[in-house]
């Protein structure tokens, strides 16, 4: 009831079709969050698979980023709920087998619900979205679907060329495909209120370098704590209230 709500307060002004599949669009989550929880089951190697409501409620906060010009039919709003649950739940999985696991359950809740296919949804090599398409200088930033993935890392490698060009450490990156696809990912936990991420990876597997590039492409400020020889908890705690105070007081 209450997701029910914030949908049809949010997609009001919506064309109809998009308007008037919200109640089969929480029905349909209900399922594959339930899906998910019955199936993927936290063991000693997948630890953090506890998925909660809050799951839920990212999921339709991301729906929520949607455009009324760019999700104009039911097929562009399944593609944007798709790309939420992937982000939601198949980012947190170890194993494609895992990740195959939510696609069944995801197409499965499209045919029952919408009576759409999953080649309609899977309509391209992959299903990408990100409000950085306009530029930097732009303040309209839609958040739209990638329809040319060429276009989405040509979009990227301007972004680095841009970051590069205004700093004194420049990044001589390789942006190929699965390189954006992770800075998509970091620049929408950026946009979200409270978002927060936690990267990992091996060393030097890139988690620094596109986090700074994200950073720029949201217009956000960087705080990075160095540690050094005869760094104490007293360092930490400082450096801990010198970045709260940039985000919470000053905003940044």
């Amino acid at each position: 009831m209450i997701f029910n709500k914030i949908l049809n307060k949010f997609f009001q002004s919506f064309d109809e079709e998009v308007k008037g599949s919200m109640i089969k669009l929480v029905e349909a989550t209900k399922v594959v969050y339930a899906g998910v929880q019955a199936k993927l089951k936290p063991t000693p190697n997948k630890s953090h698979y506890t998925f909660n409501l809050r799951d839920i409620s990212k999921i339709f906060q991301g729906v929520c980023s949607a455009h009324q010009k760019t999700i104009t039919n039911k097929t562009q709003l399944l593609q944007l709920w798709f790309h939420e649950n992937l982000r939601v739940f198949a980012d947190r999985m170890i194993s494609e087998e895992d990740k195959e696991v939510l696609k069944e359950l995801i197409f499965t809740q499209t045919e029952k619900e919408f009576s759409t296919t999953k080649d309609a949804v899977l309509d391209r090599e992959r299903i990408v979205f990100g409000d950085y398409l306009m530029g930097n200088e732009s303040d309209n930033r839609p958040y739209q679907i990638f329809d040319d993935l060429n276009v989405f890392v040509k979009k990227i490698e301007e972004y680095l060329e841009d970051y590069n060009a205004g700093s004194k450490h420049a990044m001589k990156l390789v942006m190929f495909l699965d390189a954006c696809d992770h800075v998509s990912r970091i620049c929408r936990v950026l946009r979200q209120p409270l978002g927060n991420a936690l990267l990992l990876g091996v060393g030097g597997s890139g988690r620094q370098s596109l986090t700074k590039l994200a950073t720029f492409i949201s217009k956000f400020d960087l705080y990075q704590i160095e540690v050094i020889k005869g760094y104490s908890m007293r360092d930490w705690r400082e450096n801990a209230k010198t970045c709260l105070m940039q985000a919470g007081c000053e905003g940044k």
